[in-house]
């Protein structure tokens, strides 16, 4: 009677086994299926994945870090719905090399060896086990910044199994292991590894669909960190008169494989307001955590003028904007633009190289000095050793974007007949508008510039709470042209005031910046044509409210 009871309970068993298992989704492949790549180191991610033909449902393990609000799960089959899911945390076993002599020993359990303990002493046999730390759980934290340190105890023990009998040996005493048998002249005994198993903790996520019948697949789709494109470009100036601009990108993988997939390229300036919150579903922190992000979302890096350039979209000043259309080489949404290339296969951790588009487009050489302000924020003179810098002209290239596609932001090398000439900066360039390209400083075009003060009127008026003083200065702008052929020079000078008069004439513009001020800016622009071995001098008049 008592066999027949012990046979029932386990069959019991077995049913309650087989059950069990069966409510537990297979495991999932996640497989990318296209990204859409931004400069600042965002991706927006679309993946697929199998439901259990079984279960209905899906098991992803080493769930992403989504982006908050950027996680969106739909079915991908007729008659299919979501019905929920549910994140949670999960031990995955992986291999990682062995990196210490009690590693090896861990790995090699069940395998031959002779350990070395001593320079006099060695023994040979079976590694039968060695025991992990032991570590018990803490209790979870009630408030915030509460920390309770997990009691562990450190294991030294392996247990070794010899002609003689089995020994417990300290494994921090181990000094060598040798596989083959002293002299080495028998084979390698066993399945030798160099790598060991290790758990680690992450992220998994369940998905239950219903109205499932056969197979089918859900798609996801979340903007993460993890993987980013730099673009960059060659213009090369060999043709007097068409520049031909190549244009590549360059991608730093890091959030999984990439295997025949599309992606594109994105070009515009990017408006994440959370992109560094990371979702819920990503289970990282707790809820205080969660809750502090979330007030504090944080803004991506603007602060340095060259990283704005290229991990953003910064238009030139002398850029004149434009709507642009599709074309074949990709497509505009709204202020972004798409560069897409199909079937890239790219590993997790590689970085690959990809040409955009190539096209020659007209351009013109001109020569540019930018003067800056003689006064400072506070309304006072720049000193002296700061006015005396070196004047700098620099040899540029206008280039007309006469194509169907905007430039990006980018890096740009310039080259004639194969050797490199520069490397600058070319600004969004809207098609139809045109960027000018620097190349080098000009030691050909000697410039000069002084100022002059021809009236002064003390105490001509009270702001603030200070007295200033109305000055009247002239400015004397001196060009040399060393050079064998005309260029075109243009100035631009920035000055604080009102302007009086200017010869030959400038375009007078206004800034917008400043509008507390004393005195208001004004940018003067002149572009002028300059012969050989010609000198040409421009003279402005302006005045200006100074403080005493």
């Amino acid at each position: 009677m008592k066999k027949k009871n012990f046979a029932f309970v386990l069959r019991v068993f077995a049913g309650i086994l087989l059950f069990t298992a069966g409510c537990f989704a297979e495991v999932s492949s996640c497989r990318i299926v296209s990204v859409s790549l931004f400069k600042n180191g965002l991706g927006f991610v679309t993946s697929q994945a199998d439901i259990s033909e079984k279960t209905g449902k899906v098991l992803i393990e080493k769930l992403p870090i989504p982006v908050h609000g950027t996680f969106w799960i739909y079915p991908l089959d007729k008659g299919v719905t979501i019905k929920d899911a549910k994140a949670f945390e999960k031990e995955f076993t992986e291999s990682v090399p062995a990196i210490t002599i009690a590693e090896i020993l861990e790995a090699n359990v069940g395998n031959t060896v002779t350990l070395q303990l001593s320079p006099e002493k060695s023994v040979t046999g079976k590694i039968l086990s060695v025991p992990e730390s032991r570590t018990q759980p803490s209790p979870a934290p009630q408030f915030r910044g509460s920390y309770y340190p997990s009691p562990s105890e450190a294991a030294s023990l392996m247990v070794f199994q010899t002609e003689e009998g089995v020994l417990f040996i300290n494994k921090n005493q181990v000094q060598q292991v040798i596989v083959a048998p002293l002299g080495g002249r028998q084979p390698l005994r066993g399945d030798f590894k160099t790598e060991i198993e290790r758990k680690k903790k992450g992220a998994a996520l369940e998905v239950n669909t219903s109205g499932f019948s056969g197979r089918g697949k859900i798609g996801f789709q979340y903007l993460t960190k993890g993987i980013t494109w730099a673009p960059g470009c060659t213009v090369d100036i060999s043709d007097p008169k068409k520049a031909r601009i190549m244009a590549r990108a360059e991608i730093i993988n890091e959030i999984g494989d990439l295997e025949g997939i599309s992606v594109n390229f994105v070009t515009g300036f990017p408006n994440f307001q959370f992109s560094e919150v990371a979702s819920p579903m990503a289970m990282q922190g707790d809820l205080a955590a969660f809750l502090n992000n979330l007030a504090n979302p944080g803004r991506s890096p603007r602060s340095a003028v060259m990283t704005q350039a290229v991990m953003y979209n910064v238009a030139g000043a002398d850029t004149a904007f434009s709507g642009y259309t599709s074309s074949p080489e990709g497509q505009a949404a709204e202020e972004l633009f798409f560069y897409e290339k199909k079937d890239i296969t790219l590993a997790k951790g590689q970085r690959g190289y990809y040409p955009l588009y190539e096209m020659e487009v007209p351009y013109e050489h001109i020569y540019e000095w930018k003067i800056g302000d003689i006064l400072d924020d506070q309304g006072r003179y720049h000193r002296e050793e700061q006015m005396a810098k070196k004047e700098e002209v620099w040899h540029s290239i206008r280039l007309s974007n006469t194509g169907k596609i905007p430039w990006t932001t980018s890096p740009a090398m310039t080259t004639q007949s194969g050797e490199i000439l520069g490397q600058d900066i070319l600004y969004y360039t809207s098609p139809g508008g045109k960027s000018n390209l620097r190349i080098t400083q000009s030691v050909d075009i000697k410039a000069e510039q002084a100022e002059f003060e021809t009236a002064r009127k003390r105490n001509a008026a009270n702001f603030y709470g200070s007295s200033y003083d109305l000055v009247e200065i002239k400015g004397v702008l001196n060009v040399n042209n060393f050079k064998n052929r005309e260029v075109i020079l243009t100035i631009s000078k920035m000055l604080s005031g009102e302007v009086l008069s200017s010869s030959p004439d400038a375009r007078v513009e206004k800034i917008a910046r400043g509008l507390k001020k004393v005195n208001p800016q004004c940018l003067l622009s002149w572009e002028i044509p300059v012969k050989p071995a010609e000198k040409i001098q421009v003279e402005y008049r302006y005045e200006v409210y100074v403080r005493n």
